[in-house]
């Protein structure tokens, strides 16, 4: 723990802790309010769809390209920028949500969308590259581990509140309000101020983002950890559409045993990020792995519950192993990245975790519809299974004698 103290008494990293919780929680209120307000105005479950898709998965698309554009831009500039300019957003969706048509509200949520993909960029590469000369990155990465969890849990139940007090365009208001807090945070650090990395800003876009997959491509660990995740993520998110229809349908637990099970699930997740914070230093691609196996036997163990006791016991198995997953690949990440690529190499993490899930919840809805919920668990289970394999496979191959990983190291 002294080590996440040490982390704490760095002035940037407490700008970027605090600025990321505000933004992470942000953004479940923010999507909270625009989804009653699309249902309230469609009921229609295609309309919620299209606005997951604007401020998840087509953001994750387009953000790499943001990100390489703005990458030459000190966090302190750029952060309260984006989110001064998000404030915005919200701000006139509160004034506008109950005036205007769906189609420009799920426009301006994209464009916020983005903008949030490339502030979580921002500040994770920032964060790395702050706590790499003081040796505290694990600690450092842990700590955004345990806020992406209270962020998590905060949001929602902040949003719960307001909309039921005050309505879904106060609760815009408030979330606008809250990014100003944000934006002021950090233009008060200057030390964020100041350049860490040194972006090629001639090469055009495209071409950056090329040569970062190019060199992710040609570094055999890197390779495996980010491609590897992206696909993780898809079995990750495969159950989320079908948990309530597991619950209630077949358990047979009612919309209390889909609480309980959500309830279990975050209950282990808490734990995760306990112990993660306490290993920090000993986390390496190992526990990626066992990580990823505790989601994989929770999901098996769920698929196969006959009860709803022993499905919240294995949720809270895959919480643990949630806990620690993401956090332990992030940083095994920047932990292999040189300098000046760290941007890029995040922001091509970051559009895994956004573009993935959308194909897990519509394969998960897919096979819940054409045989049952616990299908899905089944197939995410087995999914997980295979990957772990696989990246256990290639990283015995990467360390094999003779074999050499090369490194395109970016020039272009």
């Amino acid at each position: 723990m002294a080590g996440l103290r040490s982390t704490l008494r760095i002035p940037e990293f407490r700008a970027l802790l605090i600025s990321y919780v505000i933004n992470r929680a942000g953004d479940v209120f923010g999507a909270l309010a625009l989804a009653i307000i699309v249902l309230g105005a469609t009921k229609s479950a295609i309309e919620i769809a299209a606005l997951f898709l604007a401020t998840q998965f087509f953001p994750g698309l387009v953000g790499p390209f943001v990100v390489a554009r703005i990458g030459a831009i000190p966090a302190g500039r750029i952060l309260p920028a984006c989110y001064v300019v998000e404030a915005c957003l919200f701000l006139v969706l509160a004034a506008v949500s109950r005036h205007v048509g769906v189609t420009l509200i799920v426009g301006l949520a994209f464009v916020d969308g983005t903008l949030a993909f490339a502030a979580r960029s921002v500040t994770r590469a920032t964060t790395a590259s702050t706590l790499i000369p003081h040796d505290l990155m694990p600690e450092g990465k842990a700590a955004f581990n345990v806020a992406l969890g209270l962020a998590t849990v905060a949001g929602p139940v902040l949003g719960g509140v307001v909309l039921a007090q005050l309505g879904p365009a106060a609760a815009l208001a408030v979330d606008g309000l809250s990014f100003l807090v944000a934006a002021a945070l950090i233009a008060c650090t200057p030390g964020l101020r100041a350049r860490h990395h040194a972006e090629e800003t001639r090469a055009t876009r495209s071409r950056q983002l090329r040569a970062s997959i190019r060199y992710i491509a040609g570094h055999a660990t890197l390779r495996v950890l980010i491609f590897g995740e992206g696909i993780a993520f898809v079995f990750f998110y495969l159950v989320v559409p079908v948990t309530v229809v597991y619950a209630t349908r077949s358990l047979h637990a009612g919309p209390a045993g889909y609480a309980a099970i959500l309830a279990s699930w975050g209950t282990g997740a808490i734990i995760g990020s306990t112990v993660h914070i306490r290993l920090a230093r000993r986390i390496g691609h190992a526990t990626i792995l066992l990580s990823t196996a505790a989601v994989a036997v929770a999901y098996l163990g769920t698929a196969l519950a006959p009860t709803l006791l022993v499905a919240c016991a294995a949720s809270v198995l895959g919480g643990v192993g949630n806990g620690t997953q993401w956090a332990s690949v992030e940083t095994a990440v920047h932990q292999l990245v040189e300098e000046h690529l760290r941007l890029r190499v995040s922001a091509v993490l970051e559009s895994m975790a956004a573009i993935a899930p959308g194909a897990g919840i519509i394969l998960g809805g897919a096979l819940a519809a054409l045989f049952s919920p616990r299908a899905a668990y089944l197939a995410a289970g087995l999914g997980l299974v295979a990957v772990i394999t696989a990246a256990a496979l290639s990283r015995a191959l990467a360390a094999a004698p003779g074999r050499v990983a090369t490194a395109d190291l970016g020039r272009a």
